[in-house]
């Protein structure tokens, strides 16, 4: 089994077919195809293949996703790197790693300037040793390397939002899984337009966007990076059908839209993921964007474990991430890994067919994370008796005030319903009387919306030792490389200065 022959199964049935858009340039299926296996000659050439892993560090292109498909045919490992990452966070991974092949943006390769002549680069745009070039005078290689199901296909450097970065190892099985079982339940196919928003170095939008809309036959729209005009311009001239992003993404979507006309007649299905969707926002999409906003929760190491069915739900269950998709499976413990009752909240396990193979070279967090086939999330949840999985933060976001537990993101979603509110974020800060105090950030809508008028609002819905005790106005609030928002950092603003 070998991930890469998604591509050719697809192609049996599509071969003119456009499957990539990328900046007004076209790729048919079969177009692809021919390139892939050429840069796989150019690969073999080299005397690259099994188990060599090759970092692929480039924005989103046609180019990206040939070298992906052809390092997955000779049978080498594909590390893809976030090309908004810094020079010693891409030369972390890599010293991590040890790649046999770097394959680089011409203007990110002095990202690993310090690391130069450590392991050789191919280059995207340079005339000396240039991707391009490379592929065009190569011959065609055809042959797929005999993968096993678990042999490591892709390893995926998390963010590191809650320490080191940590490589996780995805298997082919793993990734085929992913691919097959969300195309099948979004019901994504040949009539299918699906817009890729995020970076495809990111497991979500690779995936769970991009490889199941391929597996379903659909043409894929890919955005070198992210902006609101770009998306509506996007999805108006392509009619796309189907996308997948953050929360961030579409509160952004929908502030650009108070002020510009935007089309979205098309859209039949949107994915957010990646971080809590408040209902609040769900609400104000349906009612200014025209379609549901569907949640989808998993983490890298298993992804993905629950959303919804689009064709026997009208809309999700407010502030849950859904029912447990096909062949998936979480359940809710406590502090000694006994199952919780219903209703009550505790630490999230999950499982499924796509778990993580494990850390690359890192034994000690893999045996701390996987258990007996179950992976920590270090996510707090709680479970309906519906089968319904409520994220309510991670643990260490919990806030303890005197005595009783404040889930921040309940306070979120509270401010979230103020039409003043743009984005927020809910922290806890050391209080010497009440251990934690509670601490609100807010990007505003408006800049007549002042703090008191927001402490009035959450008062309307929230018990006193639940309110923020501050309120900060920010220009915007600090993210990683998924969109995720960053409360380490804030929390790290709030301390005081020794």
């Amino acid at each position: 089994m070998n991930i890469c022959e998604l591509l050719s199964a697809s192609r049996s049935h599509y071969e003119e077919k456009p499957l990539l858009f990328v900046d007004g340039e076209r790729c048919s299926f079969d177009e692809l195809a021919t390139n892939v296996w050429k840069l796989a000659a150019v690969l073999r050439a080299r005397g690259l293949g099994k188990g060599d892993r090759i970092i692929i560090t480039m924005e989103n292109s046609v180019e990206w996703l040939t070298t992906l498909f052809a390092v997955l045919q000779v049978g080498a490992v594909a590390v893809p790197v976030n090309p908004g990452l810094r020079s010693p966070e891409m030369c972390n991974i890599a010293v991590h790693c040890e790649p046999a092949l770097a394959i680089v943006d011409s203007d990110l390769l002095a990202n690993f300037s310090p690391l130069k002549g450590a392991f050789p680069v191919l280059i995207k745009g340079d005339a000396a040793q240039d991707w391009a070039a490379s592929v065009t005078h190569a011959g065609c290689d055809q042959t797929v390397a005999d993968t096993a199901p678990d042999e490591t296909g892709m390893i995926f450097y998390t963010s590191g939002t809650t320490g080191a970065p940590k490589g996780v190892m995805i298997s082919h099985r793993a990734a085929g899984y992913i691919a097959e079982m969300t195309s099948s339940h979004m019901a994504i196919g040949p009539r299918d337009v699906s817009l890729v928003m995020g970076s495809l170095a990111f497991i979500y939008p690779l995936a769970i966007n991009c490889l199941a809309a391929i597996r379903g036959g659909a043409t894929v729209v890919l955005q070198k990076r992210f902006h609101p005009k770009l998306v509506c311009d996007a999805i108006r001239e392509h009619r796309v059908t189907v996308t997948m992003g953050v929360p961030t993404m579409y509160v952004m979507i929908m502030n650009f839209c108070e002020s510009a006309a935007c089309d979205f007649s098309t859209m039949r299905l949107a994915i957010s993921g990646g971080a809590s969707l408040p209902d609040a926002l769900c609400r104000r999409a349906k009612q200014s964007l025209g379609f549901e906003i569907f949640d989808l929760w998993g983490m890298t190491e298993c992804t993905p474990v629950t959303s919804y069915d689009p064709r026997r739900d009208d809309r999700g269950y407010p502030d849950s991430c859904g029912r447990a998709l096909p062949g998936c499976a979480f359940r809710i413990v406590n502090d000694q890994l006994h199952p919780a009752p219903v209703g009550t909240i505790g630490e999230v396990m999950l499982s499924g067919p796509m778990i993580m193979s494990g850390y690359y070279r890192n034994p000690e967090a893999t045996a701390q994370t996987m258990i007996d086939g179950w992976i920590r999330s270090g996510d707090l949840g709680l479970t309906d008796a519906e089968g319904r999985l409520f994220i309510v933060g991670r643990k260490k976001d919990l806030i303890i005030r005197g005595g009783a537990n404040v889930d921040p993101v309940e306070i979120e979603e509270v401010l979230y319903s103020h039409p003043g509110v743009a984005e927020c974020a809910v922290v806890g800060l050391p209080d010497p009387v009440f251990g934690e105090r509670v601490k609100a950030f807010i990007v505003r809508r408006s800049h007549t919306v002042g703090s008191e008028e927001l402490l009035a609002h959450c008062a309307a819905s929230l018990a006193d030792y639940k309110l923020p005790a501050e309120i900060e106005f920010l220009d915007e609030l600090p993210k990683g490389p998924t969109g995720k928002i960053l409360r380490r950092e804030l929390r790290e603003r709030s301390a005081p200065q020794s």
